[in-house]
């Protein structure tokens, strides 16, 4: 069994491997859209600010950020970069002397003396670095090789997305059905790096791509239905105006909702298909009745945590959302207005498609475990008394 495992873990290195270097993704990296930028990390050195009156009564502020650029092809220079406007954004935002940044220079088409520079997030590299290798640790210390394998599925998942999914929305290709493949394909890879090649494993592949489905049907359904345009902010409606490419956002917004319950449907099926093999290890003669309602009794007890779980994870992610809400609805407006809020809205049918896909596995993925392993114990009965 554990050769079978090295050797999905090879071959999937390889296809990873083999997938980067396709056209898909050098068209990925050429998109027209992309202004041609010198990018690189620089480190502040001093911030300058003066205040200037804009007109007559109203002042703004004049904030010169001195930076020393330390790679890219213009490390060693020096630049400045200048912002005029209100100074009115959180104190964490603000960058500090000392802070190392990521830049973009870009030159004016009209002359070449004039410069654009552009200040992104601070460098948190090393931070990023530690945190990864404190999960590594962690995960593996606890779970060994199955944690290990554990986190090869989760970077199958992350391959999937990135190297799958993007280019080919980014194409104009549907999202959603490209979605739905990617989480199928997934969880056959995942959970048979996690759980092995067992019967139990099989039965937990057909129970969550049963649930997956249903998910999709269910999202097509609200999301058309209710009219759902996808979350749009500035930054994205800028890129799509200048680009030529026709992305789905509802289709988008679709697969974003399968993708987030896929780990909690994966979670589920590998839960009650383990129960199912752990009933008839137990009681090899139990009768398929009663061990539906054994299981199911499991899967109630699953739920109960996994329902807080899935809908907690949902509400933390969109606490800023909640604030928005809060600060731009007044009280005399309907409490359904609210709720129609399109950007509420999507979060309420991303809770509810995530949540019934979930659920619908516990029954499904019972009642193809409960048939595979009842099978397997009438081939063994046969086998036995042919022998006998």
């Amino acid at each position: 069994m554990k050769t079978s495992k090295y050797t999905l873990l090879i071959a999937f290195i390889g296809a990873t491997l083999l997938f980067i270097h396709t056209p898909v993704q050098g068209e990925l990296r050429s998109n027209a859209y992309q202004d041609q930028r010198e990018y690189g990390r620089a480190k502040i050195t001093k911030i300058e600010k003066h205040t200037f009156e804009n007109t007559p009564g109203t002042q703004l502020i004049e904030t010169r950020i001195h930076l020393h650029v330390i790679d890219g092809e213009l490390s060693g220079q020096h630049k400045t970069a200048v912002f005029k406007g209100e100074d009115d954004m959180p104190k964490e935002m603000f960058y500090r002397e000392g802070d190392t940044v990521f830049i973009g220079i870009s030159q004016d088409p009209n002359s070449e003396a004039q410069e654009y520079i552009s200040l992104y997030d601070i460098d948190n590299t090393p931070g990023i670095i530690v945190m990864t290798v404190l999960l590594v640790l962690v995960v593996v210390a606890i779970g060994r090789i199955r944690g290990f394998f554990a986190l090869v599925s989760l970077a199958v998942t992350i391959m999937l997305l990135f190297f799958i999914l993007i280019p080919f929305t980014l194409k104009g290709y549907p999202p959603l059905p490209i979605a739905v493949l990617i989480s199928i394909i997934s969880v056959i890879i995942t959970l048979p790096i996690i759980a092995g090649f067992h019967m139990k494993t099989l039965a937990a592949v057909l129970g969550a791509s049963a649930g997956i489905i249903l998910s999709s049907l269910l999202a097509v359904i609200f999301g058309w239905t209710m009219h759902l345009s996808g979350l749009i902010t500035n930054e994205m409606l800028t890129v799509f105006y200048a680009s030529d490419i026709a992305i789905d956002l509802r289709g988008l917004a679709l697969s974003g909702m399968i993708i987030a319950a896929l780990g909690a449907v994966m979670d589920v099926c590998i839960s009650i298909a383990s129960s199912t093999a752990e009933i008839y290890s137990a009681k090899p003669d139990i009768s398929p009745k009663e061990a539906f309602k054994s299981v199911l009794t499991i899967g109630t007890d699953i739920m109960g945590s996994m329902v807080n779980t899935l809908i907690l994870a949902y509400v933390g992610s969109s606490l800023s959302l909640i604030l928005l809400i809060s600060m731009r609805f007044n009280a005399d407006m309907p409490v359904w207005m609210i709720f129609n809020y399109n950007p509420v809205l999507s979060e309420i049918v991303k809770s509810v498609v995530g949540s019934v896909g979930m659920f619908a596995c516990i029954p499904i993925t019972a009642l193809i475990a409960v048939a595979l392993y009842r099978r397997k114990a009438a081939r063994g009965g046969e086998t036995g008394a042919a022998q006998s």
